[in-house]
């Protein structure tokens, strides 16, 4: 029987992908379980294993491709079998074709063909960011395959970049225009879209004084059980799955008129990456401890700049933490993540003159920002749940109770 090679979605938001490289030509034999495809979405890259052992054939998407999730791009047969038909995928390559066709029909044909290059999805992921050209590396893994160790080394080693593509201003102006990545084409795409929802926003200040005793206390203790340290970015996620608990209505999502309240609560955490942004899921954050926290946070973050994150580790999240404190931003107002309702923005921690108990004091003061959809909260809610984490974030020791 035919099978289907179907375009993977690989987190919630995605509509399409890229086509990276096949690993296999059609018409060659495949083996199940064997890597056969490279794709890549605005988050990650991924290696397609065949589903079954047999004949790669009617392959519809080009390298390069964008296909949109869901599509049937390829089968696997068996000998003499026929592929039923299919339609052409609609890709962005494929719009194109007209005019690179005629473009093609008056370029020179190159004299030899250029050398394939074998590179796992994430060492072309790392070459692309730091211009390496991968032609002058050489690969250590099975066949010769240039891994993110190969391409890591060669940079670090001083190994010559590739000239860049982009779009030089004319000659006497200081423009460049240099085209968007992948990554940031989608996100681009995404956020318009995303911000298109009716976002309302609130705004709370926090005296940090007892968070970050906390902190110091718990350092040692957390580090000795989970070999991390703990951050102030574990102990707000804690605070927000404790909130959540407290304040279920906020644990939602808009679907088609309607609210999904959900039972579960996983925890995304906005991860700056070079080139942009990746979320990745701390998974039912309201059951584990705080080292389990703080475990799964240093692993998620390490890989999302490793850019091995798997579907599951980046998709489902319920609700948003994005945390800049570390810019030394003060505070910001985050955009929503579909279909989640609401996200919160951790600004700095700040030495402030506040006044206590009718005397003007200095105290570490943090201010939090949480956006709401407000086609599914109200502000009242919004600020239910915001004083709750205000609440715990200033008294963490209640966290135990």
């Amino acid at each position: 029987m035919a099978v289907a090679i179907i375009f993977p979605k690989l987190d919630e938001a995605m509509t399409s992908g890229k086509v990276v490289r096949w690993l296999k030509s059609e018409g060659d034999p495949v083996e199940k379980g064997e890597i056969i495809l490279e794709i890549e979405s605005e988050k990650t890259s991924f290696e397609l294993e065949a589903e079954a052992s047999g004949i790669l054939s009617k392959v519809t998407a080009n390298e390069g491709d964008e296909v949109p999730i869901g599509t049937t791009i390829a089968y696997i047969l068996k000998p003499g079998e026929k592929a039923p038909e299919v339609e052409t995928p609609v890709t962005a390559k494929a719009k194109e074709e007209p005019a690179k066709a005629e473009t093609k029909a008056e370029a020179p044909k190159p004299a030899s063909e250029p050398k394939e290059i074998k590179a796992s999805p994430l060492a072309r992921s790392i070459a692309r960011e730091n211009n390496v050209d991968l032609s002058l590396i050489i690969g250590t893994g099975p066949g010769g395959r240039i891994t993110k160790e190969d391409v890591l080394k060669f940079a670090e080693e001083g190994g010559a970049v590739a000239a860049p593509t982009s779009a030089t201003a004319p000659a006497g102006t200081e423009e460049e225009i240099v085209p968007l990545s992948t990554m940031r084409e989608v996100i681009a795409r995404r956020m318009t879209e995303s911000f298109q929802t009716p976002h309302f926003y609130l705004t709370v200040e926090v005296d940090a004084q007892e968070l970050q005793r906390t902190r110091q206390q718990l350092l040692p203790v957390i580090e000795s059980k989970a070999g991390v340290r703990l951050t102030l970015t574990d102990l707000v996620v804690k605070v927000v799955a404790r909130a959540l608990e407290k304040n279920p209505v906020i644990n939602c999502s808009y679907a088609d008129g309607s609210v999904k309240l959900l039972k579960r609560i996983d925890i995304g955490l906005v991860t700056s990456i070079e080139g942009g942004l990746m979320v990745p899921v701390i998974r039912d954050a309201d059951t584990k401890s705080l080292a389990e926290i703080a475990q799964d946070r240093a692993e998620l973050v390490q890989k999302a700049r490793e850019r091995t994150l798997t579907r599951e580790e980046m998709a489902g999240s319920t609700f948003t933490i994005s945390n800049m404190g570390m810019y030394d931003i003060d505070q910001f107002s985050a955009i929503i993540q579909p279909p989640e309702a609401g996200i919160l923005a951790v600004g700095r921690i700040a030495e402030k003159v506040v006044t206590r108990n009718g005397e003007m004091v200095i105290r570490p003061v943090m201010s939090l920002t949480l956006s709401i959809d407000h086609r599914v909260l109200d502000g009242a809610l919004g600020a239910q749940f915001l004083q709750t984490v205000k609440n715990y974030l200033e008294q963490p020791l209640n966290l135990i109770s």
